[in-house]
């Protein structure tokens, strides 16, 4: 009789859970820590790209930022409300089930760094998905910010974070990830986000030291240009590790020879919010601009490993 009810206890628990995203105490326990830590690295980001920006700015900030945050509205609200409870949710119910057991027998340490490893590694893979042609609709809403900060560490269409959710919360359930682990790595993964996004112009020797660990924001710059073959690298989120296996890291390009954006949408009248919101029902575009020129770069001796200088700007 046991055998039977324990799948119907998971699944209740996993009905609770999404019926009420706020009462499970690993949620509470998020939302009062996680909460002040995420506010805190947004305003030492807005101030370090303030004082210290990194490249020109193209848009006047204000309009974007109100953009990039009305688009925010829906989608911050869409990871809290779905993603993050599927996390725990789908955790209670493979809990049972033999593949969710085989991180079971390592040991603690070892197996809370197995288990951000595996996060890790699946948030690079479900970018690369996002840049396929089905979840490109989605994921250019992202990508067509014709300028680089925080904000547009938000700048994402609320359906890009409910496709997420079988990936980002079923594969790590399945794989047996704790959802303790799940929900702490979400603020790393968060706060590496805000980072990497920012228009923050690091010293260029000590992102030098930083980038062959850590995704830092000159290289995540790069994987924002309109250039095509710049846009397909650089997808890792906190460990440059796995541009390096899949051998997708590209750094030789200066921050200053930049143009980010999405070729197929330079005009700012591209930027309304309306717009951006049904974007995704759009035809995909070819990658070239209106008049049907492609963003290219001249070749370059300059290693691909080599993080660039800034250049002129």
């Amino acid at each position: 009789m046991a055998v039977i009810e324990a799948p119907f206890s998971h699944l209740f628990s996993l009905f609770a859970v999404a019926i009420f995203p706020f009462a499970h105490p690993l949620l509470k326990r998020f939302d009062r820590w996680a909460t002040p830590v995420l506010a805190v690295v947004g305003v030492a980001v807005l101030l370090l790209e303030t004082r210290h920006p990194l490249r020109r700015r193209t848009r006047p900030r204000s309009e974007r930022w109100l953009r990039n945050l009305l688009l925010a509205a829906p989608s911050l609200p869409a990871m809290r409300l779905t993603l993050l409870p599927a996390v725990v949710g789908l955790a209670q119910l493979a809990a049972p089930h033999r593949p969710a057991r085989l991180l079971a027998g390592l040991p603690g340490p070892l197996r809370t760094t197995a288990e951000v490893l595996l996060l890790d590694y699946l948030a690079y893979t479900w970018h690369r998905l996002l840049h396929s042609p089905l979840l490109w609709r989605l994921h250019r809403v992202h990508h067509s910010d014709l300028d680089m900060d925080l904000t547009t560490a938000w700048r994402f269409h609320f359906g890009e974070m409910l496709a997420s959710i079988p990936y980002r919360a079923g594969l790590p359930a399945l794989l047996g990830v704790r959802p303790a682990t799940a929900l702490a790595y979400e603020v790393v993964f968060e706060a590496c986000t805000a980072m990497q996004h920012s228009n923050w112009r690091l010293p260029l020797a000590a992102e030098r030291r930083l980038v062959p660990l850590l995704v830092t924001p000159r290289a995540h710059g790069i994987h924002h240009s309109m250039v095509r073959a710049e846009t397909q690298s650089n997808f890792g989120v906190v460990l440059s590790l796995w541009d390096r296996l899949h051998r997708t890291l590209r750094l030789n390009v200066p921050q200053c020879d930049l143009t980010i954006g999405v070729p197929a949408y330079p005009d700012p009248a591209d930027q309304t919010v309306a717009r951006l919101l049904v974007l995704p029902l759009a035809p995909l575009e070819p990658w070239a601009r209106p008049d049907g020129s492609v963003p290219e770069r001249a070749p370059t001796t300059t290693s691909l490993l080599e993080l660039a200088a800034d250049g002129n700007c």
